[in-house]
Order: C-alpha cells, then sequence, then structure tokens
C-alpha cells in the first residue's frame, strides 16, 4: 500500500504545474519538473532541507486559516539557486491523512508564475525596498519636527522654528518628486501622457532649467556651449524640460562640488545638408560608471552601488523616465563614460522650416 507521499510524488511528478511538497516539521520532500525549471534547484539538492530554503510562505498561512474552501492565491518569495528572489502568487495546503484521523501531514505549495501576475524579480524587490525606505525618511522628518513645534512652539527660538519649518518644507518637496516619478512611470507604461509638439529654442530652456535647479546647479560651474544658428528643437515643452532637468539634476548629483557640467548644443545634417537634428551633450567630471553597469543605468528599477549613488536620494527612475520620454519624442538617448567623465547624449528632431526642405525629384517650386 502506498503512503499518503507517494501518492502525492506520483501525481505531482508530471503535473504541468509547480508543486513542492513538505513534510510536518518544514522539511522539503519533493519539488517537480516545474518547479526545477523555474528555480534551477535539483531534488537532492533540497530534499530534507528546511522548506525557508526555497519558499517563504509563513505569511500566506495567516490567511489561508480556513480549510474547508480553496485558499486564495497569497504572494510568497520564491529562493532560486543562482540566489535570486522572485514573489509570485501561490496557494499553500495543509497535507491530512484521512485514514490517520485527519493527522497532518505538511504542506503543498501550488507556485502559479502565470501571465496575469507574472514574476517579481530581485530588482523590483529592492525597489519595493527602496521605495518604503524613501517614503519613510521624508515622513520620519516631518513627523518629528512638527510634533516638536507642536509641543515647543513657545519655548523656541524665532531661528530655530525657521529651521525646522525649512526642513519640514525640504522633505515634503522630496516626497512630492518620489510620488511624481512613481505616476509618470504609471502614465508612461498605459500611455496615459498627451504630446504637444511645438518649436523650442534648446539654449533658452537649457537656462531656465538651471535657474530651476537654484542652489544645486550654484555649487557647480554650469557651461554652456551652442553652435550658431541652431534650429529649434521639434518636441513637447513640458517633457524636454523634465528630461534637461533630469540629466541636469544627475550630472550635479554624482559629480563633485565646484567641478564642471558641460552642456553642449548642436545640430545634426541629414544627406540632403538640412539640419533634421538636435544633439545635446551632457558631460559632468564624476567618478564615472563602471562599463558592466552602463546597460543598468535606463533600467525602471536599476541603482548603481557606489558611494556616491549610495549618499544620492532617489529611486532608480529618473533615468527610465528620462529614456522613455526620449522615445517617445522619436527621440535618442545613450550614455559613454570614463573614470572622471560621463557624457548623456540626446537627439531629438529639429522644427525644420518647409523653405529648408529640398525639392524632390520633379517638383517644381510655384512662383510668388
Amino acid at each position: 500500500m502506498y503512503t499518503l507521499e507517494e501518492l502525492l510524488k506520483a501525481i505531482i511528478s508530471s503535473s504541468p504545474i509547480a508543486y513542492v511538497l513538505s513534510d510536518e516539521f518544514g522539511k522539503i520532500k519533493f519539488i517537480n519538473e516545474k518547479v526545477k525549471n523555474l528555480t534551477g534547484w535539483q531534488v537532492a539538492e533540497l530534499v530534507n532541507r528546511d522548506i525557508n530554503n526555497l519558499v517563504i510562505f509563513k505569511e500566506a498561512l495567516k490567511h489561508n486559516s480556513n480549510h474547508d474552501v480553496e485558499p486564495e492565491p497569497i504572494a510568497v518569495q520564491v529562493v532560486c539557486k543562482d540566489g535570486k528572489k522572485i514573489i509570485i502568487p501561490a496557494q499553500v495546503v495543509e497535507v491530512k491523512d484521512l485514514l490517520k484521523r485527519n493527522k497532518f501531514e505538511g504542506y503543498l505549495i501550488k507556485l502559479q508564475p502565470d501571465k496575469q501576475h507574472g514574476v517579481v524579480d530581485k530588482a523590483q524587490i529592492e525597489f519595493v525596498s527602496t521605495v518604503s525606505h524613501e517614503l519613510r525618511t521624508p515622513l520620519t522628518s516631518i513627523k518629528g519636527f512638527a510634533e516638536t513645534l507642536l509641543r515647543s512652539y513657545d519655548r523656541l527660538a524665532d531661528d530655530v522654528k525657521k529651521k525646522y519649518v525649512t526642513i519640514i518644507k525640504e522633505q515634503s518637496e522630496r516626497l512630492t518628486r518620489l510620488v511624481e516619478d512613481l505616476l509618470a512611470v504609471s502614465r508612461l507604461e498605459s500611455n496615459r501622457y498627451k504630446l504637444t509638439l511645438r518649436a523650442i529654442n534648446a539654449e533658452v530652456l537649457i537656462n531656465k532649467v538651471c535657474e530651476s535647479l537654484g542652489a544645486k546647479a550654484s555649487n557647480h560651474k554650469i557651461k554652456i556651449e551652442a553652435e550658431n544658428k541652431l534650429p529649434d528643437i521639434k518636441a513637447d515643452p513640458d517633457k524636454l524640460e523634465q528630461i534637461l532637468t533630469n540629466l541636469l539634476d544627475n550630472a550635479i548629483k554624482y559629480s563633485p562640488s565646484g567641478s564642471v557640467v558641460t552642456i553642449a548644443l548642436s545640430s545634426v545634417c541629414g544627406n540632403n545638408g538640412v539640419k533634421e537634428k538636435v544633439k545635446i551633450d551632457i558631460s559632468d567630471q564624476g567618478m564615472g560608471i563602471q562599463e558592466n553597469d552602463l546597460p543598468k543605468i535606463f533600467t525602471k528599477f536599476g541603482r548603481l552601488d557606489n558611494p556616491m549613488t549610495r549618499q544620492a536620494q532617489g529611486t532608480g527612475l529618473g533615468l527610465f523616465i528620462t529614456k522613455s520620454l526620449v522615445l517617445a519624442l522619436k527621440g535618442e538617448i545613450f550614455v559613454k563614460s570614463k573614470p572622471g567623465e560621463t557624457i548623456f547624449t540626446v537627439i531629438l528632431p529639429a522644427e525644420i522650416p518647409s523653405e529648408a526642405i529640398p525639392l524632390s525629384s520633379g517638383e517644381v517650386k510655384a512662383e510668388k
């Protein structure tokens, strides 16, 4: 006669669904082929190891206390062999032997990495952690200084009151930036944004961006180099301002105080000699970006791990948003870096006057 464990192994071994079986002590007894494909683990590597080496699911049990109904899918964390952690929906059920008076025999975990739920990778886990930290930090400051003002307002000197209110204002602005970034990502991914294209003088807009950065820009030497007779850029003014603000803010944030940030504006001619595009190079004198890190910087959840990025505030959304906006404006963006210099290049369509466009073969210009 087969044991309950043997019967379960036989049933789930060839199942197209990912299953994990544990005993009553939380030790892994079996994983099927789907789990091996998902995680990279082999059965022999996991048998008799604690279930939490593969699936962290204790929180799920709190939501599945009613054993008379099919448990609802709960997010669990799965640990892959390569160290990668993914969060996917799962159903966790208790295995009981009816022949032994409902004796508890362990857990059967059904993992469901389907298209609807998708797979949340390690970068997204880190992103959630980063966002939580970025929210908590300013909120803690705001709450602390607000409570101090309420409790001791009459006893505080005017300059101290002003200092506390300034801190509250700065931390509120930090929160606003975070929320705006998250909303921007949501709009970009769902295509819920409108573009209003018009001719924009790049040099005028860059000067406006430098002024808006205020105190940040004052600690650096901002150098603007513009080509003579530079054509206007054909773009949405607000989106282009956001692109330039993000890139210039990064150049300032990740380079030493007192160093030079250079913004170079030039035109790109087509085969017909017409200035069809405008190129914007923003270079800084920071520590540079490692070559193997370059592919990460435009990803949604990517933040580089170096001393300067650890000190700087941010969620790693800025460059993802920047690239998305550049592409929406039918432009290009790329980066090159070496120790002591990083250059971000943005190329966008120029506003081309109709008289500058050469006549195609067979066309005759009408006389006035």
